[in-house]
């Protein structure tokens, strides 16, 4: 699995995008079933983009938290398996 840090400029503009149909932020707490349940949603839909790594601290203003090291995503990419 190829590994890649993101720019602070890259981080803003995630950031700035809204929640919708198309786009889902998670935090890196999201837990296995949540996960699941968020990409069933996507396959059974057209599609879409889900983040994870992004907290909602407040209703509509989002946060970048992305994992510390690679390992610490394992659960995460196993559900995605």
């Amino acid at each position: 699995m190829d590994v890649s840090s993101i720019s602070s400029e890259q981080a803003v503009h995630l950031l700035a995008r809204s929640e919708g149909h198309f786009i889902d932020n998670k935090s890196i707490e999201i837990g296995p079933a949540k996960l699941t349940k968020a990409l069933s949603a996507f396959a059974n839909a057209d599609g879409g983009e889900l983040l994870v790594g992004i907290d909602e601290p407040t209703p509509g203003q989002f946060a970048w938290r992305g994992f510390a090291r690679p390992e610490d995503a394992n659960g995460h990419i196993q559900v995605l398996e």
